[in-house]
Protein backbone atom coordinates (compact mmCIF):
# COMPACT_ATOMS: atom_id res chain seq x y z
CA UNK A 1 0.00 0.00 0.00
CA UNK A 2 0.86 3.42 -0.71
CA UNK A 3 0.60 6.38 1.02
CA UNK A 4 1.43 9.36 -1.08
CA UNK A 5 0.82 13.19 0.35
CA UNK A 6 3.58 14.38 -2.02
CA UNK A 7 3.35 18.59 -2.54
CA UNK A 8 0.42 19.10 0.30
CA UNK A 9 1.67 21.66 2.26
CA UNK A 10 2.01 19.42 5.57
CA UNK A 11 4.63 20.95 7.22
CA UNK A 12 5.66 19.55 10.55
CA UNK A 13 2.48 19.86 12.75
CA UNK A 14 0.53 18.04 9.61
CA UNK A 15 3.54 15.29 9.70
CA UNK A 16 2.96 14.74 13.06
CA UNK A 17 -0.80 13.83 12.09
CA UNK A 18 0.43 11.22 9.52
CA UNK A 19 3.06 9.81 11.94
CA UNK A 20 0.18 9.14 14.60
CA UNK A 21 -2.04 7.17 12.09
CA UNK A 22 1.23 5.17 10.96
CA UNK A 23 1.16 4.37 14.67
CA UNK A 24 -1.30 1.87 14.14
CA UNK A 25 -0.60 -1.49 14.49
CA UNK A 26 -2.84 -2.38 11.67
CA UNK A 27 -1.12 0.33 9.25
CA UNK A 28 0.70 -1.39 6.32
CA UNK A 29 2.43 1.17 4.67
CA UNK A 30 4.83 -0.04 2.00
CA UNK A 31 6.24 3.47 0.11
CA UNK A 32 5.27 6.49 2.19
CA UNK A 33 6.00 9.92 -0.19
CA UNK A 34 6.49 13.01 2.05
CA UNK A 35 8.30 14.98 -1.08
CA UNK A 36 7.57 19.14 -0.86
CA UNK A 37 5.81 18.97 2.37
CA UNK A 38 7.43 21.04 4.33
CA UNK A 39 9.24 19.21 6.43
CA UNK A 40 11.89 20.15 8.98
CA UNK A 41 14.57 18.72 11.33
CA UNK A 42 12.29 18.33 13.83
CA UNK A 43 9.39 17.08 12.24
CA UNK A 44 11.99 14.80 10.99
CA UNK A 45 13.07 12.98 14.13
CA UNK A 46 9.36 12.22 14.90
CA UNK A 47 8.61 10.59 11.83
CA UNK A 48 11.70 8.51 12.16
CA UNK A 49 10.37 7.75 15.95
CA UNK A 50 7.05 6.26 14.39
CA UNK A 51 8.87 4.56 11.09
CA UNK A 52 11.34 2.63 13.08
CA UNK A 53 8.43 0.72 14.00
CA UNK A 54 7.07 -0.10 10.95
CA UNK A 55 8.00 -3.23 9.75
CA UNK A 56 6.08 -2.85 6.38
CA UNK A 57 7.69 0.36 4.88
CA UNK A 58 10.44 -0.30 2.05
CA UNK A 59 10.59 3.29 0.94
CA UNK A 60 10.26 6.79 1.89
CA UNK A 61 10.19 9.69 -0.06
CA UNK A 62 11.53 12.99 2.18
CA UNK A 63 12.45 15.01 -1.12
CA UNK A 64 12.49 18.94 -1.48
CA UNK A 65 12.02 19.50 2.22
CA UNK A 66 14.10 21.38 4.72
CA UNK A 67 16.06 18.79 6.21
CA UNK A 68 19.80 19.51 7.25
CA UNK A 69 22.51 17.92 9.33
CA UNK A 70 20.53 17.79 12.56
CA UNK A 71 18.49 15.05 11.54
CA UNK A 72 21.18 13.09 10.22
CA UNK A 73 21.29 10.56 13.73
CA UNK A 74 18.14 10.07 13.56
CA UNK A 75 17.96 9.17 10.12
CA UNK A 76 20.91 7.02 10.35
CA UNK A 77 19.29 5.21 13.33
CA UNK A 78 16.07 4.45 10.90
CA UNK A 79 18.27 3.15 8.20
CA UNK A 80 20.15 1.01 10.36
CA UNK A 81 17.01 -0.66 12.23
CA UNK A 82 14.50 -0.57 9.86
CA UNK A 83 15.17 -4.41 7.77
CA UNK A 84 12.67 -3.92 5.11
CA UNK A 85 13.99 -0.47 4.05
CA UNK A 86 15.14 -0.74 0.46
CA UNK A 87 15.37 3.40 -0.38
CA UNK A 88 15.07 6.74 1.31
CA UNK A 89 15.37 9.51 -1.06
CA UNK A 90 16.59 12.39 0.30
CA UNK A 91 17.09 14.76 -2.48
CA UNK A 92 17.06 18.80 -2.32
CA UNK A 93 17.28 18.71 1.30
CA UNK A 94 19.97 21.19 3.34
CA UNK A 95 22.39 18.39 4.05
CA UNK A 96 26.36 19.18 3.98
CA UNK A 97 28.87 17.24 1.79
CA UNK A 98 29.82 15.85 5.94
CA UNK A 99 26.05 14.81 5.84
CA UNK A 100 25.55 13.48 3.15
CA UNK A 101 28.38 11.34 3.34
CA UNK A 102 27.17 10.01 6.52
CA UNK A 103 23.98 9.07 5.21
CA UNK A 104 25.89 7.64 2.38
CA UNK A 105 28.07 5.29 4.07
CA UNK A 106 25.26 3.42 5.65
CA UNK A 107 24.92 1.56 2.47
CA UNK A 108 27.87 -0.41 3.58
CA UNK A 109 26.64 -1.37 6.72
CA UNK A 110 22.94 -2.33 5.35
CA UNK A 111 23.16 -3.62 1.98
CA UNK A 112 20.58 -3.90 0.16
CA UNK A 113 19.69 -0.55 1.11
CA UNK A 114 19.80 2.88 -0.88
CA UNK A 115 20.40 6.00 0.29
CA UNK A 116 19.83 8.68 -2.82
CA UNK A 117 21.10 11.93 -2.36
Amino acid sequence: MWLWLTGNKLGDSGVKLVSAALRNPDCKIHRLGLQRVGLTDSGAEDLVSTLSTNPSLTKLYLTDNFLTDRCVPALCRLILSLPSLELIRLRGNNFTATGEEKLRSLQEPRPGVSVDL
